[in-house]
């Protein structure tokens, strides 16, 4: 007989497919006025801290033309174009991609994005891992 205590807890809500599943943590340093910042913010839109900074996050990636489409998760869409082919399919739609990402790497890093990085497309997200 399985005693109560090791019987396996099942969580309440919907199953999540073992894929969908968000399995890596991030941890980082930061100021406590950082932190507080963060705090008040991620309250504004009603979320968790954490929800908030990964939606941060995930828009980054999302602007950077060079990154591979991904949900709102951080998940890999699979069967979008590579960022090469839609440079190399829809090169207005992937220039202004481009254009809208140099301006927000301007306001959040406060240069332009490197030139190497438009001319260079062995830099691209093949799907490799690095």
């Amino acid at each position: 007989m399985v005693k109560e205590s090791k019987k396996k807890r099942m969580k309440p809500g919907p199953k999540i497919d073992e894929e969908d599943v968000r399995s890596e943590r991030l941890t980082m340093r930061v100021h406590p006025d950082l932190m507080h910042i963060l705090d008040v913010r991620s309250r504004e839109r009603n979320m968790s801290r954490s929800a908030y900074i990964e939606q941060i996050m995930v828009g980054w990636i999302q602007a950077d033309p060079r990154n591979p489409k991904i949900d709102s998760r951080g998940k890999i869409v699979d069967g979008a174009p590579t960022p090469l082919e839609l440079m190399n399919n829809k090169s207005f739609a992937y220039a202004e991609k481009w254009a809208k990402f140099n301006t927000a790497y301007q306001i959040l890093i406060g240069t332009n994005a490197p030139q190497a990085w438009v001319e260079q497309p062995k830099d691209y997200w093949m799907g490799e891992d690095e």
